[in-house]
């Protein structure tokens, strides 16, 4: 396939849950800060119960029991698996450039 699994995994794993809802905006659902844990609105039951594992950047709905990764989460909002990579992949690189430089240790 065009698209790597290595490739997948990096949109799932490395592109902040909260960062890719900041960057769909208007469109993406309502979320906050709960108890210092980041929750939205569950897209399959419309809960505002998904909670993000910080570790796995999983979401898990409370509500419904669905999990959601951030691939799941643009298609669920409508767009087509394409569309949906090319945007995380977009929004990964801004990301990744706003990050502070790690300095190599030594």
């Amino acid at each position: 396939s065009m698209f790597s699994a290595e490739r997948l995994r990096r949109l799932r794993n490395d592109l902040p849950m909260a960062a890719a809802i900041a960057a769909i905006g208007r469109d993406g659902p309502p979320s906050k800060l709960r108890d210092g844990r980041f929750v939205f609105q569950c897209p399959h039951c419309g809960e505002m119960m998904a909670y993000v594992n910080p570790r796995t950047n999983l979401a898990h709905c409370f509500a419904c029991d669905q999990n959601l990764n951030t691939i799941d989460l643009l298609q669920l909002l409508g767009y087509d698996f394409v569309a949906t990579v090319a945007l995380l992949e977009r929004w990964l690189t801004e990301y990744e450039l706003r990050q502070p430089r790690r300095t190599p240790p030594g």
